[in-house]
């Protein structure tokens, strides 16, 4: 301790050279003034000192030398060491000040970077923060108050109650982050209030109701045929786009899939020896096996003849899948005089297998839906593709009935043959021809 405690000066300080490891020198002159020397050399004044009523004492950082002279780190040396003796860190008023000036856009990106997002949620939260908060980014996040809130929400009403409340929805997210990650030497949050919170308190949220929107029984029957025709009229003029696209929806049909994970589907995760096809890294983080009906059979044989890149939805450009359908089914709609989404038809599909006895454990693991982590008995209910081959089937026959008009037990025996035949593979159809030839 004796070679290095010493009274300091400029002289002593300029000689002091680096070791093999950090080393600490306290001043004489002043207790609680310290030099650190870092391997690399490098030396700064800090003051090492306990807070009264604390037992650990705390580091507070002056400045590096020769930067910082030895008179000026003394003189802020003394005013750090009255703050202690006041039971103050000098720390979490850095803290503090770093959090006061700490801007909305600043906090956002702080945000991106400590979640593990998808892309498509990324792209959400951008657009939500450059449509409706773009004035707001250089602000500082302390600065925004309830007032403020209301006001923003009130205005983004006027345009969307939906897109208000989404906007609301992700204020709120990003002022439970900074709670949790500007915090004391204590571990007290610096942003202890979020002022999203008076939109509960108010009860101004605007609640917007789910959409019901579906496809009825009487609407598959002419969706499916203006389906087929669009398909029929762009294979004639070679739009392969929209061919591929005709081949997406009927599969989002036939499945209730979601949009992102079935267009990006590549051929090494569809296995037709085994009559199933695999879904990775899914909106719940899993992957997935799925088993093909008939007609899902139907579809892939059908790509596979058309097959353009290492995508089952591809095109021989740019990334290799398609992107967006909307024109294609704009045009189906149009033909078969509905108005519907591509998510109005999950919705077809959850309520035609609900609505046909397919359990409610299936039917989350056929929709890919999480399973409430409270459900102890989901927890022991694991379900194969195999064993939802069964009830995928089902749901598959009744969406071909209602589109036929009939009921599968009312179907000719050709159209039963013909229905049965679609999951067959080319190769399987001409064995099967030679047979009965």
């Amino acid at each position: 301790m004796a070679d290095t405690k010493f009274r300091f000066t400029e002289q002593q300080l300029e000689k002091l050279t680096s070791t093999n490891k950090r080393i600490r020198y306290f001043d004489s002159f002043l207790p609680g003034l310290v030099l650190d020397i870092t391997k690399a050399g490098r030396k700064s004044f800090r003051v090492y000192k306990k807070i009264p009523g604390r037992v650990n004492p705390v580091s507070v950082t002056l400045g590096y030398f020769p930067s910082l002279s030895l008179d000026a780190a003394r003189r802020m040396a003394c005013k750090v060491m009255a703050d202690i003796a006041d039971g103050i860190n000098p720390n979490d008023t850095k803290r503090q000040f770093r959090a006061a000036s700490v801007t909305l856009i600043e906090a956002f990106n702080a945000f991106l970077r400590a979640r593990s997002l998808k892309p498509i949620t990324v792209r959400g939260y951008e657009q939500t923060m450059n449509c409706y908060l773009s004035d707001w980014h250089s602000k500082r996040l302390a600065d925004i108050n309830q007032t403020m809130i209301l006001k923003r929400h009130r205005k983004i009403t006027e345009q969307s109650r939906a897109q208000a409340d989404l906007t609301m929805r992700v204020m709120r997210a990003l002022y439970n982050f900074a709670k949790a990650e500007y915090k004391s030497s204590e571990g007290r949050s610096l942003f202890p209030d979020n002022p999203v919170d008076v939109l509960s308190e108010k009860r101004m949220w605007n609640k917007v109701k789910r959409k019901t929107t579906r496809l009825r029984r009487s609407q598959l029957k002419p969706f499916l045929e203006a389906l087929n025709k669009v398909r029929d009229e762009a294979k004639m003029y070679r739009q392969n786009d929209r061919v591929v696209f005709c081949d997406y929806i009927e599969f989002v049909t036939f499945t209730g899939l979601r949009k992102m994970e079935l267009l990006q589907l590549p051929w090494s995760q569809v296995f037709m020896e085994d009559k199933l096809y695999l879904l990775k890294d899914t909106k719940n983080g899993e992957d997935v096996e799925f088993p093909m009906t008939t007609k899902l059979i139907e579809i892939f044989e059908r790509r596979k003849e058309y097959k353009v890149s290492p995508y089952v939805f591809g095109k021989a450009t740019g990334k290799g899948w398609l992107t967006e359908p909307k024109k294609t089914l704009a045009k189906i709609c149009e033909l078969a005089d509905v108005q519907i989404t591509l998510h109005d038809l999950r919705r077809t599909f959850t309520s035609i297998a609900e609505s046909n006895g397919v359990s409610g454990y299936r039917l989350k693991r056929l929709l890919n839906h999480l399973t409430d982590q409270s459900d102890v008995t989901a927890g022991y209910t694991i379900l194969t593709a195999e064993e939802l081959r069964e009830p995928a089937q089902h749901v598959t026959d009744r969406i071909f009935s209602y589109s036929v008009a009939k009921g599968i037990g009312e179907l000719t025996e050709i159209e039963r043959l013909k229905h049965l035949l679609t999951g067959l593979s080319k190769e399987n159809k001409l064995a099967l021809l030679a047979e009965i030839i």
